[in-house]
């Protein structure tokens, strides 16, 4: 299947390839569910939309140079009443801002710097993976991801691994720059990883923001995860293995059926 910017996000390329955002929907343990994953891409589900997501788009398309078409395609940023009819929403305006931080640093727009929004495909672990680079730079060794984030300095439960954990390994970022570092060398037929940078701006006021890499070591670690996982979600994914339900995501409550529980099965995390 060829990809383009157009269908790269379908439900036909999801059925297709893999990706990091598909493959973690899978696991309990970066908060995914096999039987909403299974849903979304048999079409039966649709993940409601968030303000997170609108504005994580908006600080996207500043970073590939494609901002002013998405105002005009994005009417819904804009307010509709009062003073403010015509004037971007709080929240898009507080994009401005945080984009004038990364604006601002010369590092930051260095790091920035290169092809946007780079597609590549390779097959691992026996199945084709897709990834999108927001920033690729080959020819310096090294390609970027842009992150917009509530905050870098919370902490999150695993009730798996019964410990806390960092935003990187919370939201399986790592795993991201893991897995985008392995395709493209293999798509490109490099010997070695390119570094993958993480470039993170915060909503908060003022906004902070960060310039992460990772090393080869972070990226074999990162891989053996995956590895560790994939053939569990390749075997539902081709309906081989019923899937899973978790019982606690918006799907799950929606499509419920009541079972009588012992209390002793009520978890504190």
């Amino acid at each position: 299947m060829k990809l383009t910017k157009a269908n790269y996000f379908s439900n036909e390329a999801n059925r297709y390839y893999m990706s990091v955002s598909q493959f973690k929907g899978f696991l309990p343990a970066y908060g995914g569910c096999e039987a909403r994953a299974m849903a979304e891409l048999n079409g039966d589900y649709i993940r409601p939309e968030k303000d997170a997501f609108d504005e994580g788009h908006y600080i996207h398309a500043w970073n590939e140079g494609t901002l002013d078409e998405f105002k005009a395609n994005n009417p819904d940023i804009y307010s509709s009443r009062g003073p403010t009819a015509g004037q971007l929403k709080a929240n898009f305006k507080h994009c401005n801002t945080m984009i004038e931080v990364l604006e601002s640093d010369p590092l930051v727009m260095k790091a920035l710097t290169g092809q946007k929004e780079v597609i590549l495909t390779a097959e691992l672990y026996g199945i084709p993976w897709k990834v999108m680079l927001d920033s690729y730079q080959p020819d310096v060794g090294l390609f970027a991801d842009l992150k917009a984030l509530k905050d870098m300095d919370g902490k999150f439960w695993n009730s798996e691994a019964q410990c806390y954990e960092n935003f990187l390994d919370h939201y399986g970022y790592s795993i991201q720059m893991a897995v985008y570092a392995e395709v493209e060398r293999l798509a490109t037929g490099r010997h070695e990883w390119l570094l993958p940078h993480m470039v993170v701006v915060t909503k908060q006021d003022p906004p902070d923001h960060e310039i992460i890499y990772f090393d080869f070591d972070a990226i074999s670690s990162q891989l053996s995860i995956v590895g560790n996982n994939i053939e569990r979600v390749k075997a539902v994914k081709s309906g081989a293995v019923v899937s899973a339900r978790c019982d606690k995501c918006d799907y799950c409550r929606g499509t419920k059926k009541a079972r009588i529980k012992h209390y002793s099965e009520l978890a504190v995390y």
